[in-house]
């Protein structure tokens, strides 16, 4: 069960850091969400605005233990959608800066992008697997 909890407080730290990074310099963010065109330019900013306070809030559910199904939920949700992302500006060609976490940590779209968001999204579904067979909730 403690590495379920490590587990959970690692992804937290991460959405937590993400979260602060973007707060503080949300541009390149911006950037990559025009450069994708998935999402009306009127749009972009009010989900810029959003994300990291979802962030930082899914963040410290995760690691304060509150609202678990919920913050499993939400974070399964996020880092999907991050994995998702990743797949998506590497094959149409993308290699800016992703804005994943601001000014402070240079992230490239490219492939070591989707193996890193891939890590993150199957350590946190392998997590709540373990959890629920070690729990006996998983019928097989």
């Amino acid at each position: 069960m403690k590495s379920v909890r490590v587990v959970k407080i690692i992804l937290g730290i991460v959405l937590i850091f993400s979260g602060i990074t973007k707060i503080i310099d949300p541009s390149k963010a911006v950037n990559l969400m025009l450069e994708l065109k998935v999402i009306p330019e009127p749009v972009i900013l009010i989900v810029i605005s959003i994300l990291p306070v979802l962030e930082i809030l899914i963040g410290v559910l995760l690691i304060s233990g509150m609202y678990q199904k919920l913050a499993a939920i939400s974070a399964l949700i996020l880092y999907t959608g991050f994995f998702l992302i990743s797949i998506y500006g590497t094959l149409i060609g993308l290699s800016s800066d992703c804005g994943c976490f601001g000014s402070v940590i240079k992230s490239r779209i490219g492939w070591g992008m989707v193996v890193r968001n891939g890590m993150l999204n199957s350590l946190y579904i392998q997590d709540h697997i373990v959890f629920k067979i070690m729990k006996g909730e998983c019928n097989d």
